[in-house]
């Protein structure tokens, strides 16, 4: 009896949606996501109202016009490997739909290699959904500073996730200063 109420209470408390390795929400709290803000990690903004629905996060450009990004807690890292061929989903929206910038607008490191995925639009003044398939058919490039970028094996993706260190979804997308944007309903490893 007590081992079937510590599984319904575990099953319940799981924001991590249907079958997703991980999930945020934002209804509480910021549940331990931060900002790479010009160089440096700062707190998003918790918004009670206005998600996608109820809570979500806010991020603003702090200065010299670094891109900035959304960065996932540690409940998103470690061995993702069950991830393989589901997906990634989240929510945005931004503050400027002008002066828009192209980017690198979801990394993911882990075994040592980053790899890198890139909207087809940028998100809107409302809330904008992605999905993204952890697997070739997305497609995925392999990070690099300079150059055209290859495409991601499947190996390479399998490597990625098998020790996950970090996960970046970009928050900067106008070319300026004071820009804005808003995450909600990320789900890592999604059926």
């Amino acid at each position: 009896m007590q081992r079937a109420l510590f599984s319904i209470a575990a099953l319940l408390s799981c924001a991590c949606g249907p079958g997703a390795y991980a999930g945020s929400t934002f209804e509480g709290d910021a549940e331990g996501w931060s900002l790479s803000n010009n160089g440096t990690l700062t707190a998003p903004t918790l918004m009670r109202e206005g998600g996608n629905p109820g809570g979500h996060l806010c991020g603003r450009d702090e200065g010299d016009g670094d891109i900035w990004y959304f960065i996932a807690p540690r409940k998103f890292l470690g061995d993702a490997r069950g991830s393989y061929g589901k997906r990634l989903t989240f929510d945005l929206k931004q503050g400027n739909i002008f002066n828009q910038i192209r980017g690198r607008d979801v990394v993911l490191n882990g075994g040592g290699l980053a790899i890198t995925w890139n909207l087809r639009f940028p998100p809107g003044m409302d809330w904008t959904p992605y999905s993204v398939t952890l697997d070739p058919s997305s497609p995925w490039f392999i990070d690099q500073p300079v150059g055209d970028a290859p495409l991601a094996t499947e190996a390479e993706i399998r490597t990625v996730l098998s020790d996950l260190k970090s996960v970046r979804i970009r928050g900067e997308f106008y070319d300026g200063l004071d820009d804005t944007a808003c995450l909600d309903n990320v789900y890592l490893g999604r059926e």
